[in-house]
């Protein structure tokens, strides 16, 4: 990043993107360009043509993304242009005021913004800024991490940020707050996608620790229950799809593509995602109140799960994340998810001391996953093969083809027996060349499924796509691999940073099926590879975890000695990895706690529970287990 601190900036512009100044007087101290407004209180600023983002606060914080079309945007207080090119060497510029901000995208490809205040402040920051939209840092000194932090800021700025059109393109919806897009590619997924999406949208924003995504989280999450209470059937449905124009899809049936199949898509998968969200939530900001006030949308949420529980505790889930695979039946994903946002529902009604449903939904969880671990046909389990199988369909048919998530989660979630955590992570080395191709692939016989069990858009989910690859980070991170998430993040890195850091939907990797010199398919600038990205590196690498019994836990997995620091307002803390020890400083006003779990870094030290006063830091000698 380029910096000056020539007094005499008048005589510098243009300086980057940065184009001209109109104001009475301008003056730099401490890297920040401090504007005076002439008697008019305004001031104008001119910038060369790039991503540019007002927000804007009434009760809440929104965000004003521009689009193509260049609408003009107004807000308060903080705005951004960046440069177009996400790979330039110029500067990004935060313009902060006391005041109405507003951009204008000028015909002849320039970014105007008026600033209405006696003052305002600009600060320069990297192309694509490594802070929050507030302007809050981040800074990773550690192998990889500057490259990692730059991808990072890049999906960020690049994508994350843009799809929010609440109060842009979604303003005049019928639904617009909570409304967040899946792909910038025009005229290609134009809703909002509650099922499926919404859950990986909600984990990358998790990932950036600000009151502005965290106020798109709420309102997504709201969103949706919503469109559960209003199902028009009455059955807490959690739609696939809700459009610009309102219409809401709560029931989609897909074809085999040999039409002699068909399955119902997503089931319950909305369901099931958005109590793990609440959970998420809560656990951030501690909000007993709101959670008192959805706690009923998410029993009815859960509701709609328990409707597809038969008398032997199997879950009839139907199709959960593999829209062109038609699960007909029961599907061991599906249920080892399901399992687990029971618990982490009984864990929110704890949270409210409510001790009766708290009880009532720890039993569902443990039912279910005890049935799931016992062997075919009742459960999933198959002896002979020693595996879990993908899906049974109604007919009573076993479909398989060695599926990555049906036996990671219930070793991961703690499901299975020693004798099948032993198999399944035998099968996980036996396979891994299939399973991380790219992170992650979905099974690893793609080539063996039939045309009776692929939808009628062909093999389209039989590759690599983000949210297998969520799960299977997961996965490493609780066996403590750090070279394995090390490499997963840095193999995503370098794919994003050939493209331009505008990921494509899914990664074929021109193997099997879109044999086509093209490395993906699907949708352009797809929402889903920049959210997993975000929640994998913060939450399973960095180790920036959320807790209902501390303000946070800190459970890192670097595989480098290094140092971390985030400033953004719900994270306000820095580490450091050494030889010798873990040093944890509060960047708060406010004293805190933290769990802190350093096994993965120091093998046989356990988590500790550690009060750390504002501003201060602690430091904890660990040594590494012998052997």
């Amino acid at each position: 990043m380029t910096l000056f601190s020539d007094l005499n900036i008048k005589h510098k512009l243009p300086f980057g993107i940065l184009q001209s100044i109109k104001a009475e007087s301008v003056h730099e101290e401490d890297l920040i360009w401090k504007i005076s407004a002439k008697e008019t209180h305004t001031i104008e600023l001119c910038f060369g043509f790039g991503p540019s983002f007002v927000l804007q606060k009434t009760r809440e914080w929104y965000i004003l993304p521009m689009d193509e079309g260049g609408m003009d945007l107004e807000g308060d207080s903080y705005a951004w242009v960046l440069p177009q090119d996400p790979h330039s060497t110029d500067n990004s510029w935060l313009i902060r005021a006391e005041g109405t901000i507003r951009i204008i995208a000028d015909p002849e490809q320039e970014i105007r913004v008026h600033v209405t205040s006696e003052h305002c402040e600009l600060i320069p920051f990297e192309c694509r800024p490594h802070a929050d939209c507030f302007g809050n840092r981040y800074r990773f000194d550690f192998e990889q991490g500057e490259q990692l932090g730059k991808t990072l800021a890049a999906f960020y700025w690049g994508t994350m940020l843009p799809t929010v059109i609440e109060k842009t393109k979604a303003a005049d919806y019928p639904e617009s707050d909570g409304f967040v897009l899946s792909t910038l590619m025009k005229d290609v997924y134009a809703g909002t996608y509650p099922d499926v999406d919404h859950e990986f949208q909600i984990k990358g924003r998790m990932a950036w620790g600000n009151d502005l995504d965290t106020a798109v989280i709420r309102r997504m999450m709201e969103l949706q229950f919503k469109l559960m209470r209003e199902d028009p059937q009455e059955l807490w449905r959690n739609p696939c799809a809700v459009q610009p124009d309102g219409t809401r899809e709560y029931h989609v049936r897909r074809n085999s593509l040999d039409g002699k199949a068909n399955a119902n898509m997503f089931l319950i998968t909305g369901n099931v995602e958005v109590v793990e969200s609440a959970w998420l939530y809560v656990a951030v900001t501690k909000d007993r109140e709101w959670l008192s006030r959805h706690i009923e949308d998410l029993e009815g949420a859960a509701s709609g799960i328990e409707a597809y529980i038969d008398r032997k505790g199997r879950l009839w889930s139907d199709v959960y994340y593999e829209d062109q695979v038609m699960k007909d039946g029961r599907e061991s994903l599906a249920t080892a998810l399901a399992a687990n946002s029971f618990q982490l529902l009984s864990q929110l009604e704890q949270y409210l001391q409510r001790e009766d449903k708290a009880e009532c939904y720890a039993k569902i969880a443990s039912r279910l996953s005890e049935v799931m671990v016992e062997p075919l046909p009742n459960g999933y389990w198959d002896p002979a093969n020693r595996r879990f199988v993908d899906w049974i369909d109604r007919h009573g048919e076993v479909h398989d083809h060695i599926h990555l998530l049906a036996n990671e989660l219930p070793v991961m979630f703690s499901y299975a027996t020693a004798e099948q955590e032993k198999a399944v992570m035998a099968l996980m080395d036996a396979k891994r060349t299939a399973f991380q191709r790219f992170p992650s692939f979905v099974a690893a016989e793609i080539e063996h499924y039939t045309d009776t069990e692929l939808g009628d858009g062909g093999p389209y989910d039989l590759c690599a796509a983000g949210r297998y690859w969520c799960w299977d980070a997961a996965f490493w991170s609780w066996k403590k691999d750090r070279d394995m998430l090390a490499g997963q993040l840095q193999r995503v890195s370098e794919q994003a940073a050939k493209e331009s850091y505008i990921m494509g939907e899914r990664y074929d990797m021109d193997y099997v099926y879109y044999v086509d010199g093209k490395d993906w398919h699907g949708a352009a600038h797809y929402y889903e590879y920049p959210c997993v990205f975000s929640w994998v590196f913060i939450h399973e690498y960095v180790g920036i975890r959320f807790s209902l019994e501390a303000d946070l836990r800190i459970e890192p997995k670097l595989r480098s000695y290094g140092r971390v620091e985030l400033q953004q307002s719900h994270f306000q803390i820095a580490y450091e990895y050494t030889s010798s020890g873990f040093s944890l400083t509060n960047l708060s006003e406010s004293d805190r706690v933290f769990e802190v779990d350093l096994s993965a870094l120091f093998p046989g030290n356990s988590c500790s529970l550690l009060s750390v006063a504002a501003g201060e830091a602690i430091f904890l000698p660990c040594v590494p287990k012998e052997g």
